[in-house]
């Protein structure tokens, strides 16, 4: 197993210099309600309830920050890359996603049936940004340390192919038909309202189980394609963060994080589904050549 697009080993110490800063930044714009004097510019010719007139950058500046310093710490290459540095890097990956997926899930429940969790709710979309990196970072460090001399380390346990593979593909599919019925009936009616947020759970679940289940097949060349699947699934997520926060503002922006919520399973799915469909028509050609060969 190799670890496949990282940056180069430099890189890491460029995320240090970016990713702290981020952090200050951050912290003193939500804490302290700092924004950076005379950094932006005004979008609108007036307030309104929702929105400020003059469109100030110090929250959009501090997650570039946060976000591509933290991608370089986390997907730099070590100055020696081998066998044990990829089976680290998948197990970090591998627990980073499902954590933050699990918090999230269960966030989401306790706001449905309880309510907002302090600080939380207020600072959901920030904290949904960078968490999975931070939980990657911290894993990775971790499993380095306590792992220097050997090469034992555990693979990442996933669920087994049944019932969960098809459970995941029931449910991810059940909830996207229901918000493409929604939307294309009645995308104003109460029903919608009241049981959006429940499906959304639904899918999510679907979706890590999905994600998170084996194929008929296990072996090494499998856990590669993992490893790989999940690398570019966060960079494809991280890429429309960053595009996001350039580009939209107010509500638009918030429905662009919902979707990105999901985006890294989405991606990775998709992916994954791909190569095993390919994996299968090599094979099925490899037995019709052997086969003609005969």
């Amino acid at each position: 197993m190799k670890s496949k697009f990282l940056f180069p080993t430099w890189c890491s110490i460029v995320g240090y210099l970016l990713a702290i800063p981020g952090f200050v930044l951050g912290y003193l714009n939500i804490f302290k309600k700092y924004e950076i004097p005379n950094f932006g510019f005004q979008l609108r010719a007036k307030d309104n309830l929702f929105e400020k007139a003059v469109e100030n950058f110090t929250n959009e500046l501090a997650i570039f920050l946060v976000v591509i310093g933290l991608v370089l710490i986390a997907f730099s290459k070590n100055k020696r890359e081998d066998e044990l540095s990829a089976r680290i890097r998948l197990n970090a990956l591998y627990w980073s996603v499902m954590i933050y997926y699990v918090l999230y899930c269960l966030a989401l429940l306790y706001s449905m049936v309880i309510g907002e969790i302090p600080f939380v709710g207020d600072h959901a979309s920030e904290l949904n940004i960078f968490t999975p990196l931070v939980i990657f970072v911290i894993r990775y460090s971790y499993l380095k340390s306590i792992n220097k001399e050997s090469y034992l380390i555990s693979q990442p346990k996933f669920l087994s192919n049944k019932p969960y593979r098809k459970l995941g593909v029931f449910l991810s599919l059940a909830g996207l038909a229901y918000f493409i019925i929604a939307l294309q009936f009645d995308p104003q009616g109460d029903w919608v309202f009241t049981t959006t947020q429940a499906v959304y759970l639904i899918f999510m679940l679907g979706l890590l189980l999905w994600t998170f289940s084996q194929f008929k097949t296990e072996d090494e060349m499998i856990m590669q394609q993992r490893l790989e699947s999940l690398q570019l699934a966060v960079y494809f997520n991280y890429l429309i963060l960053l595009v996001a926060t350039m580009v939209f503002y107010s509500f638009v922006f918030l429905y662009v994080l919902t979707i990105a919520q999901f985006s890294l399973l989405v991606f990775f799915i998709i992916r994954m589904e791909y190569i095993s469909f390919k994996n299968k028509q090599s094979l099925n050609a490899m037995e019709e050549d052997l086969t003609y060969e005969k």
